[in-house]
């Protein structure tokens, strides 16, 4: 017995130093740790169309549009003078899992857009996200921070700070930053195309308008902030596999959106918040903020959703929402 009793500190601190040393050795959800997991294999890039005469930024050289969609190898693209969008899914059999990369470069006054389904009501009356983005004539359209379900869902949350299209619509956030889903941390938007990472207690909804604050999204954490990923996100939540969305600026007028499909255990199952900000910084990004994700996530390409439906609670859905961001307006049928 006494035996017995000095082998169990001896097994704990052997354990601890483990953790110590190897603070990432495993993960809840069993994917391989940042240090030694694999990149992901992304396939072969289905070859571009034959594409329209292009200036030497990539845009249409005078007004007018060109669209180009296919489903089956998994490329949309869009051109006009002000605006550059090309979707590419990806997929890695191994995991399995199935993501978005889609690149936008704007010029001129070609920015983000935000739109409510109420604006006297703001978080009220939900639709589906492609019925909005079809009525509203995006090119390209995507979910947000869904910050109606913590204005007005079951469970009393704290809402963040809110700003659409210079107008504060909640100024209540987070006391302090915490591995929580959401965290609150936000994703500024400035008029000169600008978007910029801050932590949900640096600002004040009325300090952002003084900044210039055009729109401010506010769910987190944060993915990467000037150039660098944010180290501080690895709550247990984030290291689920879920499905994802997250917004990146390059640079003004360059972004890039991920958009993770999971919750589909034969197809894709989804990831952890460290691989989308690992793609992200390999591709470039200095500033992204994690979206919502889950069953709130969806792509939409000219109206129509690129993702399927997820998986949750035995029950395939997309999620109803009051507001969405995109870009582009589109006068091909």
């Amino acid at each position: 017995m006494n035996g017995k009793r000095r082998s169990i500190p001896a097994f704990v601190a052997l354990f601890t130093l483990l953790l110590l040393v190897f603070p990432y050795a495993a993960s809840a959800d069993g994917e391989k740790p940042r240090a030694t997991r694999e990149p992901l294999v992304t396939q072969e890039p289905a070859p571009l169309p034959e594409m329209p005469e292009r200036d030497a930024e990539g845009f249409l050289p005078e007004e007018g549009e060109f669209v180009y969609e296919n489903d089956e190898v998994g490329l949309w693209i869009y051109l006009s003078y002000s605006l550059q969008v090309e979707i590419r899914r990806q997929r890695d059999e191994r995991i399995p899992l199935i993501w978005f990369e889609t690149d936008i470069r704007t010029r001129g006054e070609e920015r983000f857009r935000t739109v409510m389904t109420d604006p006297e009501h703001p978080g009220k009356k939900g639709r589906f996200p492609n019925d909005i983005a079809k009525d509203a004539g995006f090119v390209l359209g995507f979910t947000d921070d869904f910050y109606a379900d913590r204005m007005y869902g079951k469970n009393k949350q704290t809402v963040g700070i809110i700003i659409r299209e210079g107008e504060i619509i909640c100024s209540k956030t987070a006391s302090k930053r915490t591995s929580h889903l959401p965290n609150l941390d936000m994703m500024i938007q400035y008029p000169d195309g600008r978007l910029e990472v801050c932590e949900c207690t640096e600002y004040t909804a009325e300090e952002l308008i003084e900044k210039g604050a055009l729109n401010v999204f506010s769910f987190g954490p944060i993915l990467i902030r000037n150039g660098v990923i944010d180290e501080k996100m690895y709550g247990s939540y984030y290291r689920s596999l879920e499905p994802r969305h997250a917004l990146g600026m390059i640079e003004p007028g360059h972004y890039l959106l991920i958009s993770v499909q999971g919750r589909k255990e034969k197809d894709s199952r989804g990831t952890m918040l460290q691989r989308v900000a690992e793609l992200m910084k390999d591709k470039g990004v200095t500033q992204a903020l994690n979206l919502d994700g889950g069953n709130t996530m969806a792509l939409m390409f000219r109206g129509r959703m690129l993702n399927k439906e997820a998986l949750y609670q035995n029950r395939k859905f997309v999620r109803s929402v009051t507001s969405l961001i995109g870009i582009g307006s589109t006068e091909i049928p």
